[in-house]
């Protein structure tokens, strides 16, 4: 006993076909006064859409037109159903006077045109007692600098370190829920969406001021998704609905063409014409990832930066308010200095343990905060330390001070110096030290390629920079907080990058070939992303058959009704 269902298509001995014919209804109603000229169905950014000549200009924009193909419903019934084949809303009309006559042509397209003028801002956050409320002032960030900030619902967090981070699925599910109605557009639950997805994360993605179609996209490219509009059959609930889809991994649709010298069979041929495109292949492509700068935090001696002859015992010559000349000697035992590029007479600050041996510019730079933090997760920022007995023991600094923008060191912002700095800093005792951040001039870098590296085949680079999406910071260990009792401010993307680097060469993937088929009849239910295939007893038009590395799949489609032909976009992509 088998259940094996075994389905034969019915063999044409006649080479004509009667034409196939739709049914258009405007308003669910059947109309008459409009005829179907071409459907275009598409993926981002032009989707779908359908031309229609009218024989009068008597329609509104908005209103909404259906396709239909008539079909005999199954036994017993022997009623006609209709099966819809587009949905869309009238987005413009044409009209032209020539000498042909008078002409008017209807066009509408699908939800794609309701999402394109929908725009995106604000948050909705969950607040402490469970509620939500929309705040417009705030960007649409998901994951700021790869810091977590959902919420359930999906909804955005209030400042929380154990936010979780949002995922694909959830910011899709978060953009259609929060903007679009759910009587308007059908879409697939969060657990389906977070299977397609594969459950990937998002860094650092704002759609701020974007619109929700580019919104929607910008989420679909972070998982290599593709995403179309559909008319939905059901007789209740909204009549689209948004499928999201891989490119090459839907069903399969046979393009066949029987070898020369066979008599002619519609049933084993349905390619009329043919036009490929190959490109030059194999080339690797290298794509490069470069996050920011890598950020180190250290505790760094400071050396004095000022004229040792302008040195004097004299107490009010160095306050700006008894000395009228102060600026002559202002940084007289005020200004320290790293010398990190040699500019005080003695070596120059040598960074390559600080920096893990990578290569660096001498060259002035500047302090940042610390990435150590205090008790309630606050930088400890400038972590200023004095030493009156030449470094043998160390006191906070609590005098006021200045960070230096041009160069790594401070200036003592006091009126007057301290008793306890002044004699030590007449017995040559006064020392200074500082625990902050210093910028290196490495970034963060990984490196995925899609095929061979030091082979025959050119090696193309690509270089993506995204420093706000993924960062490198450390606190060393010459930090006199290393290791921290409480949690640092760091960070190492360094997986997420290459993590991000293998979707980007698996989503970007070299075609090809392209190829423009033309069928010699109708085909209705052709869909972009549809598998490609050819029959065993057919001729390899896509040249796929026996390239185990490579997938063919349907990019768009354009249905000729008026010349009752398809016209197909097939592409074919090395794997």
């Amino acid at each position: 006993m088998s259940n094996t269902i075994e389905v034969f298509q019915p063999e044409y001995t006649s080479l004509a076909l009667p034409a196939s014919t739709v049914m258009v209804s405007l308003d669910s109603v059947p109309c008459d006064e409009l005829e179907p000229v071409e459907l275009v169905r598409s993926g981002p950014p032009e989707f779908s859409w359908a031309r229609l000549a009218a024989r009068r200009d008597a329609f509104a924009m908005g209103q909404t037109i259906c396709l239909h193909q008539l079909c005999n419903r199954n036994a017993p019934e022997s009623t006609v159903a209709a099966v819809p084949l587009f949905v869309g809303r009238i987005e413009s009309i044409e009209t032209a006077i020539d000498a042909q006559g008078p002409r008017v042509e209807v066009v509408a397209r699908d939800f794609s045109a309701v999402l394109d003028r929908i725009t995106v801002y604000g948050q909705r956050v969950r607040g402490g007692d469970g509620g939500t409320m929309f705040l417009a002032g705030l960007d649409t960030i998901f994951n700021p600098q790869g810091r977590g900030n959902a919420a359930a619902g999906p909804a955005f967090g209030v400042d929380d370190k154990q936010a979780p981070p949002w995922g694909c699925a959830e910011a899709i599910s978060y953009l259609l829920g929060e903007y679009v109605r759910s009587s308007d557009l059908y879409r697939p639950g969060l657990d389906p969406l977070r299977a397609l997805t594969d459950g990937r994360l998002l860094r650092d993605l704002d759609v701020t001021g974007l619109s929700l179609l580019d919104a929607l996209h910008c989420c679909c490219d972070a998982a290599g998704l593709q995403f179309r509009f559909v008319p939905r059959s059901g007789e209740t609930g909204p009549d689209q609905a948004i499928v999201f889809y891989r490119n090459g991994r839907g069903r399969a649709i046979e393009l066949n063409c029987q070898p020369f010298g066979q008599p002619l069979s519609l049933s084993r041929t349905n390619v009329a014409t043919l036009r490929c495109k190959r490109d030059f292949h194999p080339v690797t492509h290298r794509y490069i990832g470069q996050g920011d700068f890598k950020t180190y935090e250290a505790t760094f001696e400071l050396l004095g930066a000022w004229d040792p002859a302008l040195e004097d015992t004299d107490y009010t010559k160095f306050s700006a308010s008894t000395n009228p000349q102060f600026h002559e000697v202002r940084d007289v035992y005020r200004k320290w200095c790293l010398n990190e590029a040699g500019d005080y007479g003695l070596p120059p600050h040598d960074f390559s343990t600080l920096f893990e041996g990578a290569a660096y510019i001498r060259r002035r730079r500047r302090f940042w905060p610390a990435l150590s933090t205090d008790g309630q997760g606050r930088s400890l920022g400038y972590f200023l330390e004095v030493s009156f007995d030449a470094g043998l023991h160390w006191w906070q600094y609590v005098g006021a001070f200045d960070n230096l923008l041009d160069e790594c060191g401070v200036w003592l912002a006091g009126d007057q110096l301290d008793v306890d700095t002044w004699v030590a800093a007449l017995k040559g005792a006064l020392r200074f030290r500082i625990t902050a951040s210093v910028v290196s001039d490495e970034r963060l870098t990984c490196i995925v390629a899609d095929g061979p590296v030091g082979s025959t085949a050119p090696v193309v680079d690509r270089v993506v920079t995204l420093p706000r999406r993924f960062q490198y910071r450390k606190v060393s260990s010459q930090s006199v907080f290393a290791p921290s009792p409480n949690a640092p401010d760091v960070a190492d993307d360094t997986e997420a990058l290459r993590e991000f680097l293998h979707a980007r060469a698996e989503a970007s993937l070299p075609v090809t070939e392209t190829a423009q088929v033309q069928t010699p009849t109708l085909t209705l239910h052709v869909h972009p992303g549809d598998r490609v295939t050819s029959s065993p007893d057919s001729r390899d038009m896509i040249g796929g058959r026996y390239d185990n590395r490579s997938r063919a799949w349907i990019e768009s489609v354009r249905i000729d009704f008026r010349k009752q032909s398809t016209h197909l976009n097939v592409v074919r992509q090395r794997t």
